[in-house]
Formats: C-alpha cells, structure tokens, sequence
C-alpha cells in the first residue's frame, strides 16, 4: 500500500505542475529554416516552363521573320537587276538597228523645216549591216563600232550583278559590301555608256557636216542660206542612251535597297540579343 500510495502522491504532482506552469510562447518565425531558393528567388527569378517556352517561340519568330525579310529584298533587288539587263539587251536590239535616223533644219536657232527621216536604205543608213560598207561611215573616223564596247560592257555588268543576286538567292545571305561593290560599278558603267550612247545619239560630231556637205548642200535643203544648221539624230540610239541612264538610276535604288536590308538585319539582331538578356 505505500508504493500506491507513493504513485498518486507522484501522478498529482506532476498534474500540479503541467496545471500551475505558465503557457510556453511559440517559437518565433525567425526561428524557423529558410528556404534558400526562395530567398534567392526573391533578386534572380529562375525561368519558369512557360517563360522557357515563349523565350524559344520569340527567338524562332524572330529568326523567321529575319529570314523573310532577307529573301525578301533579295527578291527584289534580283527583279530590278533582272529589269536592267533586259533594258541592256532591249538597247543592244536598238544600237544594231538604229531606227529613226532624222535631220531638221534650223536658222539662228530656229526650226525653219519639218523633220525629215529618210529611210535606212538611204544616203546616210545607220544601222549595223551598213557600219563597214556606207559611205558615211567608210575611211572618216567615226568610231561608230565603239557601240559594240558600250553593248558588251553593260551586258557583261548587267549578267554580273543578276548572278551575284542568284548567289543571294541560294544562299539566303545578304552580302552587303560586295553587292553595294558591284551595283557601285555597274551604276558608273551605266552612266558612262548612256553619256556615250547621247553622243552618237545625235551625230558623234559628224552628221551634221556630212549632210550639210551632200550636194553643196542640195540635200539637207540649205543651200545658199547663211546661218543654215542640221541637227541629227537617231532616235533608236536615243531611246538606248536614256534606257542606260535608267539603269544607273535602277542601281542606286538597288544599292539603297542592299543598304537598308544590311540596317535592318542588324536591328533584327539587335532586338534578339535583348530579348536573350531580358529573359
């Protein structure tokens, strides 16, 4: 009975203690572990799936438009060199044929005659089956086959610049400096012919005296008028002169074209590195 009756003396005891001690505080937040990622977190978010996933779908959609873009001028700059070299070709058909070889006449300036155009069968033939054997042509200096060297040059850059744009084409690239090289040197070549082309255009410097010397002037109608002039001109070779002058024109708008293409690819370049560093 007495070690019972120690046990309830204990078991009260400890029920007298439990009872009468004061309410213990909770433990402070501080206390508790800290998740370090989240911490981190806090100053560097971590890239969720989703973020990944748009990051990805820009980058590609930048990529694509890029690469349109690039065709696209390509596209376009291989049409306006395809346009020059038919323009070249078209004026080649012109500087053989020669069609519309006209004089008038004209006193201090003024037109005192209607324009004549005899035919190519006539005295003074200009197209390329009569260069070697006319009388106009024969033995006197012209250098009326310096054509052939006008011909020849603008096809050869015309051919030049449209293969490079085929090599564009293919390979999907810009090639800023070597097109903006060629398009440079087709532009001068160009102008030079069409310069060249005006000149034999309206008579190289020897039409007009020749016609006026036919006949003592019988011929061109100005015989015994003082002050009488001829102005000649083959309308064809005209009409060649301002189509190389359109081409020179052509290539610059070509070699704008390349350079706003170039600007543009390193905007597009630019706008995907700072998306890159954004995300």
């Amino acid at each position: 009975m007495s070690d019972q009756a120690n046990r309830v003396v204990y078991v009260e005891q400890r029920r007298h203690i439990v009872v009468n001690s004061p309410p213990q505080s909770p433990t402070p937040l501080h206390h508790f572990p800290v998740n370090q990622y989240s911490s981190a977190s806090s100053s560097h978010h971590p890239p969720t799936i989703n973020q990944s996933q748009q990051q990805i779908y820009q980058r590609n959609t930048t990529r694509r438009r890029k690469m349109f873009s690039q065709r696209a001028f390509n596209g376009i700059v291989f049409c306006i060199r395809i346009f020059i070299l038919i323009l070249a070709i078209v004026s080649m058909i012109l500087v053989l044929t020669a069609p519309g070889a006209c004089f008038s006449r004209y006193l201090n300036g003024q037109s005192i005659s209607r324009e004549i155009c005899p035919g190519q069968n006539s005295i003074f033939p200009m197209n390329a089956d009569r260069w070697s054997n006319a009388l106009h042509f024969q033995g006197r200096g012209q250098n009326v086959y310096g054509q052939v060297a006008l011909i020849c040059i603008t096809l050869a850059f015309g051919l030049i610049t449209v293969g490079v744009s085929c090599v564009t084409l293919a390979t999907g690239s810009i090639l800023t400096y070597p097109q903006i090289l060629i398009s440079g040197l087709s532009m001068v070549a160009f102008i030079v012919t069409g310069g060249v082309e005006t000149w034999y255009a309206t008579g190289y410097d020897h039409m007009e005296f020749f016609i006026q010397a036919v006949g003592n002037g019988v011929f061109s109608g100005c015989a015994g008028i003082p002050g009488c002039q001829i102005q000649f001109v083959v309308k064809g070779w005209a009409v060649a002169a301002a189509f190389y002058f359109l081409g020179a024109l052509l290539y610059v708008v070509d070699m704008s074209l390349i350079f706003i293409s170039r600007e543009k690819e390193v905007s597009d370049s630019y706008a995907v590195t700072t998306t890159t560093t954004h995300y």
